[in-house]
């Protein structure tokens, strides 16, 4: 079964977007022994975010080996207007037919725009989309070449790398840095690294250096005799954010220049749902040159956000152009689908440790004055209830062990952990992996 969305109405892009009235229908292929007479299909879906205008659609016969689609009758839905990109919309079709045919075919649609992420844990979101996480591109110069920030140079030659210490920790993946390692080649690294990697593969993988953030990783020379480039670092106190710049670095093959920063924001003024840190990655110039990797990977090297590679881009990604900006962040857009999570927030109510895991967290909560019970319900990124635990005043502790409601562990995958007491609401979220 496949389903198709027709939107002319709207922007006329395929696709269900947040305020917008919309055809859909389904495509059945017949694989069985026998005709399909007076097929009539119900269509329902569990999302909050999802009004069904017309649940009905005839299609009358299918044959033997043959594919009808309900195009003369339309399924017509409305989105909420404030329906989050990313949501998704799990829809469900009850197909009927003569001689007491019955089934039933489940999708999912994929609200408006989506960004690309890993396992849900971190998201990287650029400069002019349509999520209010989306950066706004503001260069920060540090190079020789100006006097507002005087940036430190790191006379790195060709294959070179330098270790720094941090003026503040910086959560990365769940795990507390106090140092980097700044690459010649375009990459920086948690941690002390090493390696000089100029040939740069997918993400993740176990190639290259872990806890990279590639900024634009290949063959990089900032030391070419003559040329007025180099690598600069500078810690901006009055913003909190720390800032390496690769001013004008010669790409081998092609000769051109690379200008782009990578910037750490301190997370005690940058807060995030996990603790970890953000990091911006701007570029002041359109990539010069296209076999190159942009992304992220934790220490593991077994997850990670691969933004481009070797030019091509990931579907949910914009174009690096001049002027542009990345932002990576483990704020999420609010995909979940669970319309409760639009309560207001209350803040420091709820944590969750660890918040990678092989299947089992402690969380932590406490209450606002005044409550003495709650909920705390967890869901998949579907917005699925997957368990549901009492909260009591004089607990704060629940242990889960990453198993749903019949005791079966759950895949892995990201999963939203929900406080609410009355009006008020707190949320987490925690990455469970194989």
């Amino acid at each position: 079964m496949g389903n198709t969305v027709y939107d002319a109405g709207g922007n006329n892009d395929g696709k269900l977007d947040p305020g917008e009235t919309a055809d859909m229908t389904a495509t059945f292929f017949n694989v069985g022994g026998a005709n399909l007479t007076n097929m009539s299909t119900v269509l329902a879906c569990s999302s909050p975010f999802v009004t069904i205008n017309d649940n009905s659609g005839y299609f009358g016969t299918l044959g033997i080996d043959s594919t009808k689609e309900n195009t003369s009758d339309p399924y017509n839905v409305t989105i909420d207007g404030d329906a989050p990109h990313g949501a998704y919309a799990d829809f469900t079709i009850y197909v009927t037919g003569n001689g007491g045919f019955a089934d039933t075919f489940e999708f999912t649609c994929i609200i408006g725009d989506p960004v690309p992420s890993d396992t849900g844990y971190y998201y990287v979101y650029y400069s002019g989309g349509v999520h209010a996480q989306a950066p706004v591109f503001n260069w920060i110069a540090i190079d020789s070449t100006q006097t507002t920030y005087p940036g430190t140079s790191l006379d790195l030659g060709d294959n070179e790398t330098v270790l720094l210490s941090l003026p503040f920790t910086f959560k990365y993946y769940g795990v507390n840095y106090t140092q980097i390692s700044v690459c010649s080649n375009g990459w920086i690294a948690m941690g002390n690294k090493t390696e000089v990697d100029w040939t740069n593969s997918a993400i993740p993988n176990a190639d290259g250096p872990s806890a990279m953030i590639a900024g634009l990783w290949d063959d990089l020379d900032p030391g070419n005799t003559g040329a007025p480039s180099d690598i600069y670092y500078y810690y901006d106190a009055a913003t909190h954010r720390f800032i390496i710049e690769y001013f004008r670095v010669e790409h081998f093959a092609s000769g051109n220049e690379e200008t782009f920063e990578i910037i750490l924001c301190d997370e005690n003024n940058y807060p995030t749902p996990t603790g970890d840190g953000e990091i911006y990655v701007q570029y002041l110039v359109e990539q010069q040159q296209l076999d190159n990797t942009l992304g992220i990977e934790n220490t593991a090297e077994n997850i990670g956000i691969q933004y481009f590679f070797n030019d091509t881009y990931h579907p949910n990604a914009a174009p690096i152009t001049d002027q542009f900006a990345l932002r990576y962040t483990t704020i999420p857009p609010e995909q979940t689908g669970v319309k409760e999570y639009r309560a207001p927030l209350m803040t420091t109510m709820l944590t969750v440790f660890p918040s990678v895991t092989r299947g089992h967290t402690k969380i932590s909560y406490s209450m606002p004055a005044g409550a003495q019970r709650a909920c705390i319900t967890i869901y998949d990124i579907a917005g699925r209830q997957v368990r549901s635990f009492d909260a009591h005043l004089d607990e704060g502790v629940i242990m889960w062990d990453g198993t749903d409601l019949s005791g079966h562990s759950v895949p892995s995958g990201v999963y939203m952990i929900h406080l609410g007491v009355g009006e008020q609401a707190s949320v987490a979220k925690v990455v469970i992996i194989e």
